[in-house]
C-alpha cells in the first residue's frame, strides 16, 4: 500500500524591504510681515492655540503596492539619518525642541494644532502620556532638545537631551506619514531672526508580510478608524 504524501504548508508571503522618506534642509526666518519665509517650501507653519509658531514638514511613504497584496508592513528596524548641524541666529531662547515622528494615519492642520497643544501645555509628544494621539498610531519618533553653544562657533547647537517614542505596531494602511515639527521656547520673533534646520532621511528597515484575514481586517479597519 503506497504512503500517503504529506501536504506541504503554504509559505506565507514575506517581501523584505526599506522604506524611506527625505526631508529637505530649510532656512526658516522671520520676514517684515512677522512671518516666516522658508527656503525650502515644503515646510509650513503650525500655530498653536496659544499663538506661537511651529515648524512643520509632512512626508508620505506609499504601501498601496503592498495594500493590493493584502500584505501588512511590518517594521524591524528604524533610523533617521540627520548628518549637519542646526544653526540659530539667536542666543534667546536658550533651546529649541524637535520631533520626527512615522504615523499609521493623517494629521490635518486641526490635529497637528492639537499636537502642539499638547506638546506646549504638558510637554506631551504624540501617542504618549498626556497627549491626545493614539500610542499605536505611532510606528515610530525621536524627540530632542538641543541648545545654542557660542563657545564652539557663533551660532552653533548641541543636543543637550534626546529620547524615542513610538509602538513599532504592524501597518495595513496604505501608506505612512512622516513628520518633523520644531518648537521654539521664547524669542524667533524679530525680523531676520532665522534658524536653520538640517535634512533628513527616514529609514523604516522591515517586511511586508501575508497575515491570516481576520487580524488583517482587523487592522485595516483600525487603520482608518483612527483617522476620524
Amino acid at each position: 500500500m503506497a504512503a500517503k504524501k504529506s501536504k506541504k504548508s503554504k509559505k506565507p508571503l514575506v517581501h523584505p524591504a526599506t522604506l524611506k522618506s527625505l526631508c529637505p534642509a530649510t532656512t526658516a526666518t522671520v520676514n517684515a510681515l512677522g512671518g516666516i519665509s522658508y527656503t525650502a517650501g515644503s515646510w509650513f507653519t503650525i500655530t498653536s492655540t496659544g499663538g506661537n509658531p511651529f515648524l512643520g514638514w509632512e512626508g508620505v511613504i506609499d504601501l498601496g503596492a503592498y495594500r493590493l497584496k493584502d500584505l501588512t508592513w511590518v517594521t524591524r528596524s528604524k533610523d533617521i539619518q540627520e548628518p549637519g548641524n542646526f544653526i540659530l541666529s539667536f542666543v534667546d531662547p536658550q533651546r529649541i525642541e524637535i520631533i520626527e515622528f512615522i504615523s499609521n494615519t493623517p494629521f490635518d492642520n486641526d490635529r497637528l494644532v492639537d499636537i502642539v497643544d499638547d506638546w506646549e501645555r504638558g510637554n506631551a509628544v504624540p501617542g504618549m502620556m498626556n497627549s491626545t494621539v493614539d500610542f499605536q498610531n505611532i510606528i515610530d519618533g525621536r524627540w530632542r532638545q538641543i541648545s545654542p553653544d557660542s563657545t564652539l562657533a557663533v551660532g552653533s547647537a548641541l543636543t543637550i537631551k534626546a529620547s524615542s517614542f513610538g509602538s513599532c505596531e504592524p501597518s495595513a494602511s496604505d501608506r505612512l506619514h512622516t513628520y518633523c515639527i520644531v518648537r521654539f521656547t521664547g524669542a524667533f520673533e524679530e525680523e531676520g531672526d532665522y534658524v536653520f534646520v538640517p535634512g533628513r532621511r527616514f529609514l523604516l528597515g522591515g517586511a511586508a508580510v501575508e497575515e491570516r484575514e481576520y487580524e488583517y481586517i482587523m487592522r485595516m479597519r483600525r487603520s482608518y478608524v483612527e483617522q476620524d
